[in-house]
């Protein structure tokens, strides 16, 4: 987790500051978010769409450098105390590069694991992220854990597999519910049952925010170190 996480730079990640080594345990260091995790925030705060925003920008930077999450859930994301986004917990993530399968073994969160990956938990792809962006859509949405109203993870395993459940879509919080029906929109393209179809994270940031994703092609700070591997090839567009 380190050696991958120590090479990203990016707003919208959580940045590694070191390693500290207290006896035989190894502790990651980063930042504190005086906000704490996203999950416990959004309950208090209506302009969810701004994070929305926010969290497809990084994982837009993970996958335009070839890196898959493998773990994005509501949990993962932490709150600055400027109230801006960090996705963090990179302990499932990989660098994919041409000599590496992009199947990736694991095991995540239940409730945000696409059909694939119910079916086989070694199939993490860029696609199974974009799923579970969708579920964590519905996450910030309704302000609490997806099928959290299920009868166990047994329960919504089955419901996603044979019945093609997903999160039902909460009533209307505010008056104007325009940015509230678009993200729903968003989040069903995202959890498609066929993985082809899911959108890429750049197409949904586009069409979310169209200034913010004219800047993947243009701006120069969303720059993995060189260290990475100079010859990368970008993820998919």
């Amino acid at each position: 987790e380190a050696n991958l996480w120590m090479m990203l730079r990016h707003p919208r990640i959580l940045q590694f500051l070191g390693i500290y080594k207290i006896d035989d345990a190894i502790y990651l260091v980063s930042p504190f978010a005086e906000n704490g995790s996203l999950p416990g925030f959004i309950k208090s705060r209506p302009d969810v769409d701004l994070k929305v925003i926010e969290i497809a920008e990084g994982l837009a930077y993970l996958h335009q450098h070839s890196i898959i999450h493998g773990d994005l859930k509501g949990n993962n994301i932490l709150i600055s105390g400027d109230e801006h986004v960090f996705l963090c917990d990179f302990g499932l993530a990989k660098h994919v590069t041409s000599r590496t399968s992009t199947s990736l073994r694991g095991v995540g969160s239940i409730p945000w694991q696409s059909p694939e990956l119910l079916r086989d938990a070694s199939r993490r792809t860029f696609q199974s992220d974009i799923y579970a962006f969708g579920i964590t859509i519905s996450e910030v949405l309704s302000s609490k854990e997806p099928y959290s109203d299920s009868n166990g993870i047994a329960a919504i395993i089955m419901g996603v597999l044979l019945s093609g459940e997903r999160p039902p879509k909460e009533p209307l919080a505010a008056p104007d519910g325009t940015s509230y029906l678009q993200l729903w929109d968003e989040a069903s393209k995202c959890w498609d049952e066929d993985p082809a179809v899911r959108p890429s994270i750049v197409r949904v940031l586009a069409r979310l925010d169209n200034e913010r994703a004219d800047n993947w092609i243009t701006d120069q700070h969303i720059a993995v170190e060189t260290s990475l591997n100079p010859s990368i090839h970008n993820g998919p567009m």
